[in-house]
């Protein structure tokens, strides 16, 4: 499930309750989560090759702003990130997301013979065809998005 969670661009809300479980001894294998991570920073590397020098740069001063907490405000940061991309390189990113996607469900063990996740996508509709949510995800700590995620679910 985590896998499939990584794979997708889950919110980090929900993989860090998948991330509790597999330490707890119920959720993926150390080896599948090395898998995982091994596809994540792939395509990451990829992806960011995907861009001209001069977007890669953009690109990574917002990441870099995130995960230092300059900046804390999500669809902003994934809106800054989609209109300093050309569509060719959106084109390219999201073509890496599916080569991630691919590679985490090939090394998925089945799940009592059913698809892994009943075949559902873990939210992955949300913003799915997204080049820019794919490279804050990829880019963004995991510890980082969820402190927002926190921040963003306490009552104001």
């Amino acid at each position: 499930m985590l896998a499939l969670a990584l794979a997708t661009g889950l919110s980090l809300a929900a993989c860090a309750q998948q991330s509790n479980a597999a330490e707890n001894g119920n959720g993926a294998s150390p080896e599948m989560r090395a898998q995982m991570q091994q596809a994540r920073d792939n395509a990451k590397t990829a992806a960011l090759n995907d861009l001209s020098p001069a977007d890669r740069a953009k690109v990574q001063a917002i990441i870099d702003q995130v995960n230092n907490g300059q900046l804390s405000d999500v669809k902003g940061a994934v809106q800054q990130i989609d209109a300093a991309l050309s569509p060719d390189e959106s084109k390219a990113v999201l073509g890496e997301r599916d080569k991630m996607i691919a590679a985490v469900k090939a090394n998925m063990p089945p799940q009592n013979g059913a698809a892994p996740n009943g075949g559902q996508h873990n939210g992955f509709g949300r913003g799915g065809n997204d080049a820019g949510r794919f490279l804050l995800q990829i880019g963004v700590s995991r510890e980082r998005m969820r402190a927002i995620r926190a921040a963003q679910a306490k009552p104001q």
